[in-house]
């Protein structure tokens, strides 16, 4: 137990304070095993541990390096397991080495924290919301408003307008940051709304220990009676699940009939999840459907300055380019980048300049790092759409101009340094203005039209390579 006392004072002055109060100080040590070279670690819930092991695991053994403790590892457990080891030892050791002093904290920490961990019989269960994941956080770009749009009006109405609300899209766009901040929204407005979070592998958990303890009672309270909001991420989970799809049906019908408001995630339209029981899926299709797609880049530039100022990390135009234009996918893969920069600069002690970057990312961007020449740009887009470079640069409005060279400057902005008046001189002296609204008809092109989706990567990949 000294080494997590230890390890707690070193990060104290090496991780910043939000993130050592939220993400750190609720860890309690479950036991030390100095035989195996193990330190068990207790956390309120398994998704707070997944992220201490992506996001800190590498600041836990630089300190335990420094305290000439090298070569221990991790091994995460939940409060309430280390708790139930207690019980069981009946006050001495268990097979983790945890006390039964710390279990009763970890427990005790467990009701406060992991409100969706309780006994299904208690009454007050705060939501499980993640604190980072409100509205004033998201960083809202044409590909995203209208979820987010939809978001702040169930909310500010629940049950009463887009009932259900439906929000899918690929992985790592934001999807769950809107259902947390749904949440959180209904809360302030109303501290006494009874909000329910959880995934839909929590729900199935839920009830198959309901039925295994024969408490279906309690679950249907707990879900039906004692909740005014239903925020449940990734429902696809929940099909080819015949007992959970009915329980779910019932569930989604008593709550609609009671206009209590149900929020949902997806990867993919109701239409399309396979093994989904036909009745489900119009059920789904009830209320609203908001899709969420991957930013463009001048969203992605604004997502990782907001998260740089949160975290309290000076980011530079010129670096939150450079990571936008090669991480590309989703707001996930924005977030890991700038996590290892975050995490480059404060072990190396190095300014977060451009040439600092490029070298802390380089693994991740791989080939993406190629230097691509505006003029090479245009030459790809002449060739893909026929036409010739000085008709692109030329001031002809014609549609089957016009859309090549909208296209052009998309990807120059998106694969270049240049800025936008460089861009407009490299169009034939457009102002900065038309080049803006050129980058704008193309990202609703790109939403709308798989082909210029397809055109556009095809570009991509053949200027990269």
């Amino acid at each position: 137990m000294d080494l997590w006392k230890k390890t707690l004072t070193g990060l104290q002055s090496r991780v910043e304070p939000w993130d050592f109060k939220h993400w750190i100080l609720p860890v309690q040590c479950g036991g030390q095993d100095e035989v195996k070279r193990e330190l068990v670690l207790a956390v309120p819930d398994e998704s707070h541990g997944r992220w201490l092991e992506d996001h800190f695991s590498a600041f836990f053994h630089e300190e335990f390096e420094r305290l000439g403790q090298s070569g221990y590892r991790i091994r995460y457990t939940t409060y309430d397991a280390v708790a139930g080891d207690a019980s069981q030892a009946a006050g001495a050791p268990g097979s983790n080495g945890a006390s039964p002093e710390i279990a009763r904290e970890g427990a005790a920490s467990a009701r406060q924290r992991a409100p969706d961990q309780i006994d299904m019989g208690s009454e007050v269960e705060p939501p499980a919301l993640n604190d980072r994941y409100r509205f004033e956080s998201f960083v809202d770009g044409p590909t995203n408003q209208f979820a987010m749009s939809a978001a702040h009006a169930v909310a500010e109405h629940p049950g009463t307008r887009y009932n259900p609300l439906f929000i899918f899209g690929d992985v790592g766009l934001g999807k769950t940051h809107l259902l947390h901040a749904v949440g959180h929204a209904v809360r302030e407005k109303n501290p006494h709304a009874r909000v329910r979070y959880v995934t839909s592998e929590q729900f199935v958990n839920d009830l198959i220990q309901a039925i295994r303890t024969d408490k279906m009672q309690g679950f249907r309270s707990r879900y039906r009676d004692r909740c005014d909001v239903l925020l449940i991420d990734d429902i696809q989970f929940i099909a080819g699940k015949d007992r959970t799809q009915e329980e779910f049906f019932h569930l989604f019908n008593t709550l609609h009939a009671s206009h209590k408001q149900i929020v949902l995630t997806c990867d993919q339209l109701p239409q399309s999840i396979p093994d989904l029981e036909d009745r489900l899926r119009s059920r789904l299709n009830w209320g609203l459907t908001a899709d969420i797609k991957p930013p463009g880049f001048e969203t992605r530039v604004a997502i990782l300055k907001a998260k740089a100022e949160v975290d309290g990390v000076e980011l530079s135009d010129e670096v939150a380019m450079f990571v936008a234009r090669h991480v590309t996918r989703n707001v996930r893969e924005l977030e890991g980048a700038l996590v290892k920069l975050t995490a480059t600069i404060k072990l190396l002690g190095r300014p977060l300049d451009l040439a600092a970057a490029q070298h802390a990312l380089g693994p991740l961007i791989g080939s993406a790092m190629v230097k691509v020449a505006p003029e090479s740009i245009l030459k790809a887009v002449a060739g893909e759409f026929k036409v010739t470079l000085a008709e692109l640069k030329g001031p002809r409005r014609h549609r089957n101009i016009t859309v090549p060279r909208q296209i052009a400057m998309y990807l120059v902005r998106e694969l270049t340094d240049e800025s936008l008046p460089q861009i407009g001189n490299l169009f034939g002296g457009r102002d900065h203005s038309t080049v803006i609204n050129s980058l704008k008809r193309v990202e609703a092109m790109r939403d709308a039209n798989p082909a210029i989706r397809g055109q556009l990567d095809r570009l991509r990949r053949a200027l990269r390579d």
